[in-house]
């Protein structure tokens, strides 16, 4: 069962933070897979996940976002970038505590030190009879955090919302390509940290729904690298 969302008001967190955490404090759809829930198996074969979208910063000019590179030894998505996250367990209470204690497994981050702003509706992935969960956290600060199991996480990364070599610098955004489908948003931010998939996509309404968007032309394609593939 889902925790009983906290009420979201103007002296609860940021200005910038304001309009997504109050959809996330209603439960609201972030990303939309119209179509795609009615094929998922029957519930009792779902699994159930959740990831945790942590913001740190007062203001949109200094807030970074919270991700992690998985373990390159990993059978799954090995190398790939993600919200820190995992599948539900029976001691959780909810999906903000699965949330929260991923991130603490993985990342060291106190839950004390993330004030919980609402979680989204679930996310259905069918093709993996999965269902993920995004919890909206926030912090004034970044917390001083690095990877807790280097077999999950190689290396952590604090994304800026804005500026040079952020997630809307027009130069690091791009529209991936695999065997010539776009298979949605990429960023492509320093020291390798290319973000594509299901997290890109994440990402991607996060930034919409803080009142953010990339300024440019044409999105330009971008296959994806090699290395970055497996998923």
């Amino acid at each position: 069962m889902r925790r009983a969302q906290p009420p979201v008001g103007p002296d609860t967190v940021p200005a910038y933070l304001h309009p997504l955490a109050t959809r996330a404090a209603r439960g609201e759809v972030l990303l939309d897979r119209a179509g795609t829930r009615e094929q998922l198996p029957p519930a009792r074969d779902v699994r159930r996940s959740a990831v945790l979208i942590h913001l740190a910063g007062e203001s949109a000019a200094h807030a970074h976002l919270l991700l992690e590179e998985r373990g390159h030894q990993l059978r799954s998505q090995p190398g790939q970038f993600a919200l820190p996250g995992g599948g539900v367990e029976p001691d959780d209470h909810d999906v903000v505590h699965t949330a929260l204690r991923e991130a603490q497994e993985e990342t060291g981050l106190d839950p004390s030190d993330a004030k919980v702003l609402g979680a989204f509706a679930p996310i259905p992935m069918p093709w993996r009879a999965q269902e993920v969960t995004p919890v909206l956290s926030w912090s004034p600060q970044i917390p001083t955090l690095g990877p807790h199991d280097p077999v999950e996480v190689e290396r952590l990364v604090w994304a800026p919302l804005v500026g040079g070599a952020s997630l809307t610098d027009p130069a690091r955004h791009a529209r991936g390509r695999l065997d010539g489908r776009d298979v949605g948003p990429v960023f492509d931010l320093p020291g390798d940290a290319f973000i594509w998939g299901f997290t890109a996509m994440i990402l991607e309404q996060v930034l919409a729904g803080v009142g953010l968007e990339v300024v440019g032309g044409n999105v330009p394609l971008r296959d994806i690298p090699p290395g970055r593939r497996r998923r």
